[in-house]
């Protein structure tokens, strides 16, 4: 009877779990549910954006603006190229060389469409792409200021020269000279030499037939004559003007020439001649031309004297020159299988050579920074 209480009670407990496990699904189903609605309806009914905030905006008045110009392309830097007096002509209007004169580009063979604006000319295999040469000479040892331009003529006439006073040669005196006299004036006159003639060492005496029919016959002494028997004088010759001599010409010093050999070039220049670039007469050109022939004539000069220690090869050498013509920092940038004995008189070259002052037009762009320059010797 005791246990029955007990019994039911455990049976009361689990009914209350029951229930109270279903009362907490059904709250879960419920808030779930509620949960789904939720979302479908904001869904379905976006919240209204907040209302924007207030700006206060600056209006400024701006100019129309300008379309963009390009800027023009700089010009390339023109070239030095050497150039010769059966090349001067007028060049085109844009020119990628300067030099000492005036040329215009043309070609001694057959030009190729498709090749470069360049002369189409035969030569010599060039050494690299930049190797242009269309000048030719032989090496000749001279002087610098043959090569100069030469000065304008002066429009004044210049007066001729006095003619040259020649003395008469000095009269010898001889008993077997003759003279003869005409009026007032003696003209003198000098037997021929007597003909030498050879001897040997043992002489002979050979006599000589004489003529006795001429000897034999006695002339008829002349009669004395007087002055009234004499012939009137005649008039005496008009002395003859002396010769117009002359001015002896000056000896030149033969021009120095270096030696040059035409490079093969495949251009696209139709113009046919003598082969040649277009070249601009600049003031730096023609000191750059004066520049090339001091160095080249100091070192050809060099390359005789020091002509057993010469190799094949080249050098490379950058030097400046300054307004005074003086040359300073002298470096090599290049060599290829050269002697110590090549590069020391190459640099006594550069720094030997007989190299003239700027000209006054170049003074003032070149004053602050000298002129840079880079040669290359090939031996």
């Amino acid at each position: 009877m005791a246990a029955l209480p007990r019994r039911g009670d455990g049976h009361l407990w689990a009914i209350a779990l029951g229930l109270s496990l279903f009362a907490n699904l059904v709250i879960v189903a419920l808030v779930g549910f509620a949960a789904l609605e939720s979302a479908k309806f904001r869904k379905l009914n976006p919240p209204a954006p907040p209302p924007p905030a207030e700006t206060v905006a600056t209006i400024y008045a701006q100019p129309a603006e300008s379309p963009p110009v390009a800027a023009p392309a700089p010009e390339p830097e023109k070239k030095f190229a050497r150039t010769s007096e059966d090349q001067a002509a007028p060049p085109e209007k844009k020119t990628l060389f300067e030099g000492e004169r005036d040329t215009r580009a043309t070609s001694d063979r057959a030009p190729v469409a498709s090749a470069p604006a360049l002369p189409s000319q035969a030569g010599v295999e060039p050494r690299d792409a930049t190797d242009i040469e269309t000048t030719e000479s032989d090496y000749q040892d001279g002087g610098l200021a043959a090569n100069a331009p030469a000065a304008a003529p002066s429009a004044e006439p210049v007066p001729p020269a006095p003619p040259a006073e020649v003395s008469p040669p000095a009269r010898e005196s001889s008993a077997a000279e003759p003279t003869a006299i005409s009026g007032t004036d003696a003209i003198t006159t000098k037997p021929p030499p007597r003909e030498v003639l050879a001897e040997g060492p043992n002489p002979v005496d050979i006599e000589v037939p004489r003529d006795t029919a001429e000897e034999d016959e006695i002339k008829p002494s002349p009669k004395p004559q007087t002055a009234e028997s004499l012939p009137p004088a005649p008039k005496p010759p008009d002395a003859p003007k002396p010769p117009e001599t002359a001015a002896p010409k000056a000896t030149r010093d033969p021009a120095f020439s270096g030696f040059q050999r035409k490079t093969a070039v495949m251009g696209s220049i139709s113009r046919t001649g003598r082969s040649s670039l277009d070249v601009d007469n600049t003031a730096l050109g023609r000191y750059q031309a004066a520049i090339s022939r001091a160095v080249e004539l100091e070192w050809q000069r060099n390359c005789v004297r020091h002509r057993d220690f010469i190799t094949p090869g080249f050098l490379t050498v950058r030097f400046f020159v300054e307004t005074s013509g003086k040359v300073r920092s002298v470096q090599f940038v290049g060599d290829m299988e050269t002697g110590e004995v090549q590069k020391g008189f190459t640099l006594n070259s550069i720094r030997d050579a007989e190299i003239p002052a700027m000209p006054r037009d170049l003074r003032a762009e070149y004053d602050k920074q000298p002129l840079e320059l880079i040669f290359r010797f090939y031996f």
